[in-house]
């Protein structure tokens, strides 16, 4: 996957842009952040872009404050970096900023990544982007100081569900016990990323859990927001984070749903224990991992939640029928 060197473009370029994902998760701005310093350090200008805002649980992050909307016609020709994206449209209104680039690299971990850049490293066997990061920059001889290591330790910690999704391997230990050497201590970085709520996110969980549904054969567990909810808590989309792993974490529960309805379409959120939700958020323009996966579907809430659930019940019925071939040959 490493076929490309940072050293290789240090002596061309003196300054770099650094993207990444709309509605920004911790490997997203982790990552990006281990990365702009790591450049910094090099004596490199480095400006770090993301559309949306970043939430407030990762203000204690070493760099956050290089984080900034774009200014448009300032950036022509040079280098990007795309972070986390498995396309370009997860760059949301900055999508249309990148053709002013000469070289875009593309760096990501998303089995459903396209290619987009002029340079891949793509490695869907990574927990993280952020672990991509950490190769990179080992394998070029920065210093992985605090700093760059906090932000890294976060990136991995936050794709992995603090190391208890099975996307969790040994490589991840390593690299993590690696970033736990520079002094990072792992219970404050839990306490901050898992652990703390704003009260308007219980009461958004209390109310989003009253709506919970099931299908008919309990596998499927779903439930809905819109902006309403938000706005009667005061609550950021941020805060809406984790609330389906409630659902796919029900005993007997297959794929859990969480539907968020907005103005510009409802954006989806699927979860799973064994299926590839990945194939299923593909079928509607989305990607993602195999266990975890999103997309965006256009039509009135009613009309959305049923053609999600069919197709998933249809997965289900597929899978079941598909194993069921398989004891019986």
């Amino acid at each position: 996957m490493m076929n490309f060197s940072l050293l290789s473009v240090l002596h061309k370029y003196n300054s770099f842009s650094i993207f990444t994902h709309i509605r920004p998760d911790g490997d997203a701005i982790g990552s990006s952040l281990a990365l702009g310093i790591a450049l910094m350090q090099r004596g490199k200008k480095i400006r770090v872009f993301c559309s949306d805002q970043i939430p407030a649980k990762y203000s204690f992050l070493p760099g956050i404050e290089q984080l900034h909307d774009f200014s448009p016609g300032k950036e022509k020709g040079g280098l990007a970096f795309i972070l986390d994206c498995s396309d370009l449209d997860r760059l949301g209104k900055l999508k249309d900023r990148i053709a002013a680039f000469d070289v875009i690299v593309n760096i990501d971990h998303h089995i459903t990544n396209n290619h987009f850049g002029h340079v891949n490293l793509v490695d869907p066997s990574a927990a993280s982007t952020g672990e991509l990061i950490f190769k990179l920059l080992q394998e070029s001889n920065f210093d992985l100081n605090y700093e760059i290591s906090l932000n890294l330790y976060v990136a991995i910690s936050s794709d992995t569900g603090s190391f208890k999704y099975e996307n969790t391997t040994p490589q991840t230990m390593r690299i993590a016990g690696e970033l736990l050497e520079k002094g990072i201590n792992p219970a404050v970085v839990s306490q901050k990323l898992f652990d703390e709520y704003p009260l308007s996110t219980i009461f958004l969980l209390r109310d989003s859990l009253a709506g919970l549904e099931l299908n008919h054969t309990r596998e499927i567990a779903w439930m809905s927001v819109n902006e309403e909810m938000l706005k009667k808590y005061g609550a950021e989309p941020s805060e809406m984070d984790g609330f389906v792993n409630y659902l796919k974490n029900i005993s007997g529960v297959e794929v859990g749903v969480l539907f968020y309805h907005t103005a510009e379409g409802s954006k989806i959120g699927l979860r799973s224990k064994t299926i590839d939700v990945a194939l299923i958020a593909q079928t509607f323009g989305g990607g993602g991992h195999p266990r975890a996966a999103g997309c965006t579907v256009f039509g009135s809430p009613r009309e959305v939640e049923k053609k999600v659930i069919d197709t998933i019940n249809n997965s289900l019925e597929e899978n079941r029928l598909s194993t069921a071939n398989t004891f019986n040959r």
